[in-house]
């Protein structure tokens, strides 16, 4: 920084006024002094005043000097002063023409003082303005080399800094001269080539360009050098280890000041991953298209109606099979619901489609779709959509052909209802063949009643016989015949209704008095076989919903079974033990225990399997029919083996609403 100062300031110079007033005082003082001066001493006033005029010139310059002259003169004049006439003697007159002279001389010589003063001080002045600009110029000069020293240093170490990041750019750097021969190469370029730029062999990039890229390279390179254009090439360059590797590298002229390229500089990057990356991408791509030409033909090859909707369930796409299915181009497609379903069917697709469009949850449904030449056949379509950033774009739907489904679905339907109607005649026959076995008990049963309505009745005859006749007894005798009467038709109805071929009627069931009334109807069998019968039935057991025949069918065939089983047994206790109870599964549970032989291990998973028996006489269907009956029920009935020995049977009804 250059610094400015400014000219010396001269010496302070007395006011005008002032100096002056030093010329009057000064020649006053001098008229009083003489004034008081004894005139016997016989002084001199002439070199008193002139003393005066001197001092003036000397402290207050020419000017003043001059005034005091003027003063001084007039008061040498003065007669008090001189004692003198107005007109002096020749001999003072020439006193005073002296001290004119004097004071005359006084004055020039104090005014030559004041302008050679003058003129010394405007050389010295000159001379400190000098001297100030050359001490400006020399701390300019000091200043200057500092920058200048500065900034060399500041080059040397930024040009450290571009060193050390060219050095450490993950790029490969090089300068080349502008023939097009390196000159410099930055360290990741020997690091990475292994070459130094003694071992270039006279090449553009030495040994580290590929064999198959040098004609390129080199041919590229002399049209540049002679165009004096920048370019970019792609090529690849041997690592230290002999992996060759993608590198893109640009090359840029640096020109001088006439334009002329002085120098050529390269930075390359590493782009094999890249080129790696595209070259995957375009086989990816070709598999891509290959896939999607595969899956176009399988998609117009598979026996499916294939479509696609937009978001908002217009149809814009549908596959070969669903074009000649229908007999219908695409653009006839374009509408949510396809024109080819049946009419009966479209209010339902169309309900489901709405709701599915707005919940975006996928959809099936059975439709009937046309065929081209106007059959129409059952389809089932699964629509499922398809999601970007979880928004539906798109929805794809697959739909197939169900017809011949539907009508085995038909047949099998057809098949059931003829397989329960065998199975409720097969149970019927089954309940018909145990009454069979049953007519000593059912007669047993029937008679209790009859007698006692037998033996009421001629009590109440006698009592109508008497003389006067008792008729307060003969009508007790009466109403226990109406009683008795009662117990035998209801004896006779549940009969009926056990042995009659009806549909199932389900009802809310108590199992227990299900269970007593079997009972009274085995009793005469129990009694023919040894066998005594214990119950364990849990009070307050809920009700079961179900049909009270068939399963009153259920615990009859397998408390027969039990009777059978036990008569085959010599010796020991014979022993049936019927248990209810409530499952923890809102079910009840019935178990029938007998005393029997048992159960094989092997045979417990065939013995309900139809025309599956171990009686020599069976048909083998008592178990199977169980099965499905409380099958149909909702329930389960299973076989266990009995400790000692025997068998468990077990039931499980669902609890009834």
């Amino acid at each position: 920084m250059i610094m400015t100062t400014s000219a010396p300031s001269r010496s302070p110079r007395w006011p005008t006024v002032l100096n002056y007033s030093i010329a009057v005082f000064s020649a006053a003082a001098a008229v009083a002094v003489a004034f008081s001066m004894d005139p016997s001493w016989g002084a001199d006033h002439t070199l008193l005043f002139l003393s005066v005029v001197a001092f003036v010139a000397l402290a207050a310059g020419p000017g003043p000097a001059a005034l005091a002259s003027v003063l001084s003169f007039l008061s040498v004049q003065y007669p008090l002063l001189s004692g003198y006439p107005s007109v002096p003697p020749s001999g003072e007159a020439i006193r005073l023409g002296l001290f004119v002279v004097a004071s005359v001389f006084v004055v020039l010589l104090s005014a030559a003082r004041k302008r050679t003063s003058a003129s010394l001080q405007l050389l010295l002045d000159n001379q400190q303005i000098m001297i100030q600009k050359l001490q400006q110029q020399n701390d300019a000069l000091r200043l200057e080399n500092a920058e200048r020293s500065e900034a060399t240093t500041r080059a040397q170490v930024a040009e450290q800094e571009i060193r050390q990041t060219v050095d450490t750019v993950p790029a490969l750097i090089a300068r080349y001269r502008p023939d097009g021969f390196m000159d410099f190469r930055n360290k990741n370029w020997r690091e990475y080539t292994g070459l130094s730029q003694d071992n270039l062999g006279g090449r553009r990039w030495g040994s580290a360009l590929h064999p198959d890229d040098e004609e390129m390279v080199e041919r590229e390179w002399r049209n540049h050098i002679a165009t004096g254009e920048p370019f970019e090439l792609e090529q690849r360059l041997r690592k230290a280890d002999g992996e060759y590797r993608w590198h893109r590298v640009r090359r840029v002229p640096l020109r001088g000041e006439t334009g002329e390229v002085i120098k050529w500089y390269a930075i390359a990057f590493d782009i094999d991953d890249r080129k790696r990356t595209e070259d995957a991408l375009r086989t990816s791509e070709a598999d891509l298209a290959k896939a999607r030409y595969e899956l176009q033909l399988i998609i117009d090859t598979i026996p499916v109606l294939v479509l696609r909707h937009r978001a908002d369930g217009i149809i814009d796409y549908v596959n070969e099979v669903g074009r000649t299915y229908s007999g219908l181009t695409t653009t006839k497609w374009t509408t949510r619901t396809s024109i080819i379903t049946h009419p009966d069917d479209v209010p339902r697709l169309e309900a489901a489609w709405d709701a599915a469009l707005v919940t975006g949850e996928p959809f099936e449904s059975e439709v009937r779709l046309r065929r081209a030449d106007g059959e129409y056949r059952w389809f089932v379509t699964r629509r499922v959509p398809l999601r970007r950033n979880g928004d539906v774009i798109a929805w794809y739907a697959a739909t197939y052909d169900i017809e011949d489904r539907k009508r085995t679905e038909t047949e099998l339907i057809e098949s059931e209802r003829r397989f329960r109607e065998a199975q409720m005649e097969l149970a019927h026959a089954s309940r018909v063949v145990t009454m069979g076995q049953f007519t000593a008990s059912i007669a047993h049963e029937v008679n209790q009643p009859l007698a006692a309505l037998l033996t009421n009745a001629e009590t109440a005859l006698r009592w109508f016989a008497r003389q006067p006749p008792d008729l307060e007894k003969a009508k007790s005798s009466i109403e226990r015949v109406i009683d008795d009467g009662k117990r035998a038709a209801d004896i006779v109805n549940r009969i009926r209704d056990f042995s009659r071929k009806a549909p199932m009627r389900k009802e809310r069931l108590e199992v227990n008095g299900a269970i007593l009334e079997v009972l009274g109807l085995t009793r005469v069998a129990m009694s023919d076989h040894g066998v005594s019968a214990k119950t364990q039935l849990s009070a307050g057991l809920p009700y079961v919903l179900g049909d009270r025949v068939q399963l009153q069918q259920v615990i009859l065939n397998l408390i027969m079974n039990a009777i059978e089983a036990m008569s085959e047994v010599s010796g020991g206790l014979r022993e049936l033990r019927i248990c209810t109870s409530e499952a923890d599964s809102g079910s009840v549970l019935v178990a029938i225990s007998d005393s029997g032989p048992g159960l094989p291990p092997t045979g417990l998973a065939r013995i309900f399997e139809a025309f599956h028996t171990t009686k020599a006489s069976g048909l083998g269907i008592g178990l199977s029919i169980c099965r499905s009956i409380v099958d149909a029920h909702g329930g389960r009935l299973w076989a266990t083996p009995n400790q000692p020995h025997g068998a468990i049977f077990c039931m499980m009804l669902p609890i009834g609403e």
